[in-house]
């Protein structure tokens, strides 16, 4: 693997959310941008950006719905409460997908089979 093209490496921890929390706050006096780059989760949930339910994937195979798995977001995005934010007019920003989009990953238990979708913000 050519190491130019290599994403640069986080160390991802996982913490199970207790019953009632989430992964990230939300809510009406929060504002969608805030969490921005900081969505990265397992589990639960798809945090849709553009409100796509119908996006939700059905295994190519078997035609069932398939279960969410995970979600990753444009880590560097450049926002103050970011913690991981580089420079949007640096070349060092490597982990903005779009502009601020995620992929949502999407896995078949009977097929083994998976599919990803990418929303932009």
């Amino acid at each position: 693997m050519d190491k130019a093209n290599l994403l640069p490496e986080f160390r991802v921890f996982l913490e199970r959310v207790k019953e009632g929390e989430e992964a990230y706050p939300k809510g009406e006096d929060i504002p969608h941008y805030e969490y921005q780059g900081q969505r990265t989760k397992l589990g639960g949930s798809p945090d849709w950006i553009q409100g796509n339910e119908e996006e939700w994937p059905g295994c190519p195979h078997c035609k069932n719905k398939m279960r969410f798995v995970a979600q990753i977001d444009s880590v560097e995005h450049d926002w103050n409460s970011n913690p991981h934010r580089v420079d949007s007019l640096s070349e060092d920003q490597k982990w903005m997908f779009g502009d601020v989009g995620m992929i949502f990953v999407f896995f078949c238990f009977e097929c083994l089979e998976t599919i990803s979708v990418f929303e932009c913000g």
